[in-house]
């Protein structure tokens, strides 16, 4: 593992990192499909013996994704399949921050949602009343759009994640319940792109959450990565006092290493996945900068190793 202003590999056992790593008490890893842990299709050689190292070595580990469409069951499955087991508790995703979040100010009322039925679920599971769809092809006129967009409903909040099924009639139906000033505005997953595998890459939810921003000219109170919104969320469920002990691991600059910035903690880019080196070599923007890398979480055996010697 190294520090992102050295061009080639260096020892990893410097001292500054050395003192660094030492005094992690708390790691926040990025899980999805963009290949820390996992790819579209297989885990990444070596992924869970570089977990295990952190955690024989006592640090307390978090995944945190913004993918809310795979259920939180499947993705705990997945995961015990490719030999790492975590408790429920410690999976963050949007629909559980979005729903704690909606706990902690005590939310009455509808919330019409665009979004998975994964998603869905877990809102109503902690008890909420939603409003979704239709999910159906209308007829290329404006008066039946109207008799589905124009219903009356006393919708509070308005969720966008992502939706297979998304339409323009939905987007229209939520763009009619924000007008209400007392609505509360909520996004998910703020991926403008993506990677599906090394190949293919399709459009991602935060798509659609910016043009809503732009339609409405309201801002959306987004619980994905790298969202302001999330951190405040996370750093009050772990209780975290000092951010400076929290390492972020991510394969993304945008999404994963800016999150980490935005909390205040070091971040660690792995190139097991949505970046490369020459892309890092690129990036200008100091905010979307890794205080480390490493090749994958594989390194983290060696160095877990040496480090405690």
């Amino acid at each position: 593992m190294s520090t992102n202003n050295t061009p080639e590999t260096v020892n990893p056992l410097d001292g500054i990192r050395r003192s660094l790593l030492a005094c992690y008490g708390c790691m926040f890893l990025k899980i999805k499909t963009e290949r820390v842990v996992w790819n579209a299709r297989t885990i990444i050689e070596g992924s869970s013996d570089g977990f295990g190292e952190l955690r024989k070595a006592g640090k307390k580990i978090t995944f945190i994704t913004n993918n809310s469409v795979r259920t939180e069951e499947a993705c705990l499955e997945k995961l015990k399949d490719n030999n790492i087991e975590i408790d429920a508790n410690d999976l963050m995703h949007p629909a559980k921050s979005a729903a704690e979040y909606l706990k902690s100010i005590n939310f009455q009322g509808l919330i019409y949602t665009i979004a998975s039925d994964a998603f869905k679920s877990v809102l109503r599971k902690e008890g909420f009343q939603l409003k979704d769809g239709p999910n159906v092809i209308l007829d290329e006129s404006f008066s039946q759009l109207m008799q589905y967009i124009m219903d009356g409903e006393p919708i509070k909040a308005v969720i966008i994640d992502f939706d297979f099924n998304l339409s323009l009639c939905k987007m229209m139906k939520a763009f009619h319940y924000a007008r209400q000033n007392d609505c509360l505005l909520i996004g998910g997953a703020t991926d403008i792109a993506l990677p599906i595998s090394k190949d293919m890459t399709i459009m991602g939810a935060g798509v659609f959450v910016k043009a809503f921003e732009q339609a409405t000219k309201r801002e959306m109170l987004v619980f994905g990565k790298p969202s302001v919104a999330l951190a405040d969320v996370l750093l009050k469920r772990y209780n975290i006092k000092q951010r400076e002990r929290v390492l972020m691991i991510g394969d993304m600059l945008e999404q994963d290493i800016r999150f980490g910035k935005t909390c205040g903690f070091q971040t660690c880019l792995v190139l097991s996945g949505g970046c490369s080196w020459n892309e890092l070599r690129r990036e200008t923007d100091r905010n979307a900068i890794p205080d480390y890398y490493a090749n994958s979480m594989k390194d983290f055996v060696d160095f877990m190793k040496e480090l405690n010697k």
